[in-house]
């Protein structure tokens, strides 16, 4: 039976307004994530308010 452990990475905006994302620097993460074996799962959004963004959570999984 395969077996599975799962991580979950939290990335937030950057800026005054809390609007900004460094898509080099989440690609990096991507990248070091997958060079490690691990594959990402899904992203969830996680919202404050009037719908701005506050961060998102990357959770990815591996076979153990």
């Amino acid at each position: 039976m395969k077996r599975f452990e799962y991580k979950t990475v939290q990335v937030k905006p950057k800026g005054a307004w809390g609007a900004k994302f460094d898509v080099e620097e989440i690609n990096k993460m991507l990248n070091e994530m997958g060079s490690q074996g691990w594959e990402l799962l899904f992203i969830e959004q996680q919202k404050i308010n009037y719908g701005n963004t506050a961060c998102f959570f990357y959770t990815f999984k591996r076979e153990i």
